[in-house]
């Protein structure tokens, strides 16, 4: 009986419609606190300010709830890209990133400065890296329609980091880079629940 229940059970959970879900459901965590923390914080510059900073007013604990929804949002991915058929790296680059996203939700810019804005940019990265890697390794994402997708998100993720505080204002260039990693995410959680 137990044989049974384990091999029925697990492939239930783990399948590709409801690891999207939860992916779905971490984006959507992330994006609502991280909106409701812009609201509550009348004084706070999306503009010019880092999204982290949001920790740092009013009901600032919160944001670690947002980077748990990122890091789950990350880590369904990848381990639906894996059951997909997708090559262990690229399950590892997202599960490595989705790590740092939870870490960096824990360890704040209160904690230690360094050591959150590191595990961050480590996560994009690794996402970046994953956007690459993507349509080039995965079948099933190798349309041109994915190409555009993973790697328009990498370079507009890249090229919002890089211009960041020169061209843009950092505030706007963190907030396009992480609109196009919610992007992607987005875009390929919807297509593995097909």
């Amino acid at each position: 009986m137990h044989k049974k229940i384990k091999s029925t059970l697990i492939p239930r959970l783990l399948s590709n419609r409801v690891l999207s879900v939860v992916a779905a459901i971490g984006i959507a965590v992330f994006v609502i606190v991280v909106l409701l923390l812009h609201l509550a914080q009348l004084d706070y510059d999306p503009l010019t300010q880092f999204i982290s900073e949001l920790a740092l007013g009013r009901f600032g604990g919160f944001l670690v709830v947002a980077f748990i929804g990122l890091a789950i949002a990350v880590a369904a991915t990848g381990t639906n890209l894996r059951i997909r058929g997708s090559p262990l790296f690229l399950s590892l680059l997202l599960g490595s990133a989705a790590l740092c996203f939870l870490a960096a939700g824990f360890i704040t810019l209160v904690t230690s400065t360094q050591a959150h804005v590191l595990l961050v940019a480590l996560a994009f990265v690794l996402c970046g890296v994953s956007m690459y890697a993507l349509p080039r390794t995965v079948t099933v994402f190798s349309g041109c329609g994915d190409y555009l997708a993973s790697w328009g998100c990498c370079l507009l993720m890249c090229g919002a980091t890089g211009l960041g505080d020169s061209v843009v204002l950092v505030g706007v260039a963190q907030r396009l880079s992480a609109i196009a990693l919610l992007f992607w995410l987005s875009f390929v959680t919807w297509r593995l629940a097909r």
